[in-house]
């Protein structure tokens, strides 16, 4: 139960320092999705841990790879997400997805409607949806 709670505080923690990285220099850098990775070993299930890895973390180096975009989704995006399917399992992993997406359209749509944009031209970091999605999840 105490491995548990560490890890808990441990992903919500690096969630965190990425969001705030994210939000000031729009990079994640590469220590905290390997911060994360290490967190993920406590308690592992390894099946379930690996294959979190992959179907959490693909979608989104699809999504890099398709749009080849430098203000879009980039490495640091996939590889943060990627580490979080690992911890929080294939369920889990998905989940946050879910929820991070849903924020990120929900908190672009607000934004291009104040702004008087239209969507496509509202740029927002993903990392602190992601950290809200994966503390929810």
């Amino acid at each position: 139960m105490i491995a548990l709670t560490v890890k808990g505080g441990l992903f919500a923690a690096l969630l965190i320092v990425a969001s705030v990285r994210d939000l000031k220099t729009r990079e994640i850098p590469d220590w905290i999705p390997a911060l994360l990775l290490c967190t993920g070993f406590i308690g592992i299930h390894p099946l379930d841990s690996c294959l979190g890895l992959v179907l959490t973390g693909l979608p989104y180096f699809v999504a890099a790879a398709l749009t080849r975009r430098k203000d879009g989704i980039c490495g640091g995006d996939c590889k943060l997400m990627a580490a979080c399917g690992f911890v929080l399992g294939v369920w889990g992993g998905l989940l946050q997805s879910v929820l991070s997406l849903t924020l990120a359209v929900l908190a672009g749509c607000a934004t291009a409607f104040a702004r008087r944009k239209p969507l496509k031209e509202i740029l927002l970091p993903l990392a602190p949806f992601f950290c809200a999605g994966g503390i929810f999840s």
